[in-house]
């Protein structure tokens, strides 16, 4: 096997172990207080709980365990978070951006899975999670989905609708295409919509349900775009 072959197999599981070391740090994190607990409870305590009480209380135990990892978790993904150099990149491990892009989106999307996204989390969760992953988020502003949120930039009182989608990366081929999203105060984006990498939604904008905007389209303040791909619709624009 060629020396280049073996280099690019070797850095997947390396990015994986951060991945799987970040999640059993997290684990260790939220059940030993627990336990170290509930040991000084049951041998150290004055008082003598009884057993069955004891055993009632599992469901809190799980609710702070969870809780703890959950935020620990979080900490630990924001702690790895690596900077990505924007434009087209070959899909190749020597590639800087990329490992730290596929490092960035194993760590963000499981920090969005467990505490922002149902069934592990809760969506009025997501905000929080979106703002600890470095997305720019100004006052008023409800994101729903992001795939990378240190690549967003939102202005004030932006909505991003139910089930919609927006990401700072799309592959094509042996190509990754790294771009940040921005969106303009006021800005709207309908349900199911997705918003590619290098998307710029004017001030007071529109995109309708069920759109689809390709990259680096610079969609102009106070329009309404809707369609696949998504076309200015109002006012009509001038042939």
């Amino acid at each position: 096997m060629h020396k280049i072959e073996k280099e690019k197999l070797k850095k997947p599981p390396k990015l994986v172990g951060r991945l799987a070391g970040s999640i059993i740090l997290a684990g260790a994190i939220s059940i030993i207080p627990i336990i170290l607990a509930l040991y000084f409870v049951v041998n150290y305590l004055p008082i003598k709980i009884p057993m069955y009480l004891l055993i009632a209380l599992t469901p809190l135990y799980y609710t702070l365990a969870k809780w703890i990892f959950n935020l620990t978790f979080l900490a630990l993904a924001r702690a790895q978070l690596k900077p990505v150099e924007e434009g087209t990149h070959e899909f190749d491990m020597k590639n800087k951006s990329v490992r730290n892009w596929m490092t960035n989106i194993m760590l963000t999307n499981a920090a969005i899975h467990f505490i922002g996204m149902p069934p592990l989390g809760q969506n009025f969760l997501g905000g929080f999670v979106f703002k600890h992953l470095k997305c720019k988020m100004g006052p008023g502003t409800t994101l729903f989905n992001i795939s990378d949120p240190y690549m967003v930039e939102a202005g004030k009182h932006a909505v991003q609708g139910g089930m919609g989608y927006m990401s700072g990366h799309i592959s094509k081929g042996t190509s990754l295409y790294l771009k940040k999203v921005k969106i303009g105060d006021g800005a709207m984006i309908g349900v199911y919509s997705f918003l590619s990498p290098g998307v710029e939604l004017g001030e007071g904008s529109i995109v309708a349900e069920y759109s689809f905007v390709p990259r680096d389209t610079k969609i102009p303040p106070n329009t309404i775009w809707a369609g696949i791909p998504a076309k200015q619709i109002y006012p009509k624009p001038k042939k």
